[in-house]
């Protein structure tokens, strides 16, 4: 009577799995690389249904919800967006460290647009 030997196949298992742990210990997730301002208030949690999110950061790059983008389709995305639902709020998150002007062009962006909702993106303070 011939019988399975599982002992190889739970040694492949177990290195296929310290494998893909290790592999995943260095991945990293795709992010912006900005440092957020600190305010000890916040606004409620936003909507990622409805919000539009603009980032700015220190290198002069603008993103639109994540994503690499430009000035003219930011303005062209807020025009669309408030046809469709005027309550849209639009959150502005900028590194700390960009020039204040570029902010107010988009929050003159949005308002042009139709958007009256701005809100500026934060973090905690650090300590107590």
């Amino acid at each position: 009577m011939a019988e399975i030997n599982i002992i190889p196949l739970v040694d492949v298992t177990l290195v296929l799995l310290i494998i893909f742990m290790a592999t995943t210990a260095f991945v990293k997730e795709a992010g912006l690389n900005m440092k957020l301002p600190a305010a000890r208030t916040r606004e409620i949690t936003p909507d990622n249904e409805r919000d539009i999110n603009v980032a700015l950061t220190r290198d002069r790059k603008i993103f639109l919800d994540g994503r690499p983008s430009s000035e003219g389709a930011v303005r062209s995305v807020m025009a669309a967006r408030a046809r469709r639902n005027p309550e849209t709020r639009v959150i502005i998150k900028g590194d700390e460290s960009i020039e204040y002007a570029r902010v107010v062009r988009v929050m003159d962006m949005a308002k042009g647009a139709g958007l009256p909702r701005v809100a500026l993106g934060t973090r905690l303070p650090d300590g107590p």
